[in-house]
């Protein structure tokens, strides 16, 4: 996958906010941001706070820890991409979260997060995590609606409880005799487009992406991200994606 670089060119001018019921997280995250040159910083205590910093700011990135009061890291990201405040849907964000807590991952990945950063923080992990945010390109999973996901729940469900559906193409391929229309694919050879033939889970058996979920390079890089925490990392992939 092609990574674009162009936004390097003003990286300094970026305007990032960083969300947190911990002041001394926030100043630690100021200080980080501003180290690595960015001092257009933006501090909110938790998600309805950065709700309202969105509506009187633009903002490039956003860096948010999940468990605020009022309103969490998930929820505000949800609102985002949902379309239910000022940012663009697209937004880069990154979320701050313990790597063992899988369900928040799993919520994370259906949201199309940009990033996962661990506490404590370090300069090396901070910086490689929000260049690869700004640098990735957004595409909507289709058949995988934002809306649908509860974030009070463990698993990605649709707001009246049934699971997540696939879309009629994916159902269509899963529904016929897979066979020789199944290939296997090493975790690192993932590319956007691909299809998975089979449930995608961790360790612990959290599901990540359903089987005939249509991968995009959020997911792709995300998953490189949390290799550690997933069963395997070979996957079996529908032989029908593009190979354009």
């Amino acid at each position: 996958m092609a990574v674009n670089f162009e936004f390097l060119d003003t990286f300094d001018q970026k305007q990032v906010l960083i969300v947190d019921d911990d002041e001394f997280i926030l100043g630690v995250l100021e200080k980080l941001l501003k180290l690595l040159g960015i001092e257009q910083v933006l501090k909110a205590g938790n998600g309805g706070e950065a709700r309202e910093v969105l509506e009187k700011h633009a903002v490039d990135l956003l860096i948010t820890d999940v468990q605020m009061p009022e309103l969490d890291g998930l929820s505000l990201l949800k609102l985002i991409r949902t379309g239910q405040t000022s940012a663009p849907i697209f937004l880069p964000s990154i979320v701050v979260t313990n790597l063992e807590d899988e369900d928040v991952l799993a919520l994370a990945l259906s949201l199309d997060v940009n990033g996962f950063v661990q506490k404590p923080f370090t300069t090396p992990m901070l910086i490689k995590r929000i260049l690869v945010a700004l640098s990735e390109s957004f595409q909507e999973p289709s058949g995988y609606p934002y809306e649908g996901v509860v974030i009070e729940s463990s698993r990605l469900q649709l707001d009246d409880g049934s699971e997540v559906s696939l879309g009629s193409e994916a159902n269509q391929v899963i529904a016929a005799e897979l066979g020789d229309n199944v290939t296997l694919v090493s975790l690192f050879q993932l590319k956007p487009d691909m299809q998975v033939a089979e449930d995608i889970k961790t360790q612990n058996g959290t599901l990540l992406l359903p089987r005939g979920f249509r991968l995009n390079e959020t997911r792709i890089h995300r998953m490189w991200e949390i290799r550690d925490n997933l069963e395997k990392r070979d996957f079996k992939i529908m032989t029908s994606w593009p190979q354009n």
